[in-house]
């Protein structure tokens, strides 16, 4: 078991080295002018896993519908965030908007929930905590 377990460690670094990432065009995060551009906003709603009203933002694309269907994609923050960790530290609505100009992507909905799923989902503290650990595992269940 052993021998597999370091076989494995070895597989995924040639691996993982060997690969080739380009880095993203200049400007894919910054503002363009003369774009249609979605919206963000904030929502709430209640939970039945955590007993209380939870806060999610919603991307919805430039020409959103109502009347139309969408795939909807769910960006989880790391560890230590909340649900503005993404639009704080990321800029999802912008590139999100230059991409559609771009016409790379197809229309989406994009919810950046609260991955604490606990009454308290404050992002303070020890996130490493044990009570905040059995939070991050029902965060399925809450959305």
């Amino acid at each position: 078991m052993k021998q597999l377990t370091v076989f494995s460690f070895l597989l995924f670094c040639y691996v993982a080295t060997g690969q080739n990432f380009r880095s993203a065009p200049g400007g894919y995060d910054m503002v363009r002018e003369g774009i249609r551009t979605g919206k963000i906003d904030t929502i709430s709603y209640p939970s039945a896993t955590v007993g209380t009203t939870r806060r999610a933002l919603v991307y919805t694309p430039p020409g959103y519908s109502k009347s139309e269907k969408y795939p909807v994609l769910y960006l989880l923050h790391g560890i230590g965030g909340d649900e503005k960790e993404w639009f704080t530290h990321g800029k999802p609505q912008i590139i999100l908007d230059n991409l559609y100009a771009d016409g790379k992507i197809a229309p989406m909905i994009v919810v950046l929930p609260n991955g604490r799923a606990m009454k308290d989902d404050r992002a303070s503290g020890n996130v490493m905590a044990q009570d905040l650990q059995t939070g991050y595992r029902g965060t399925d269940r809450a959305l």
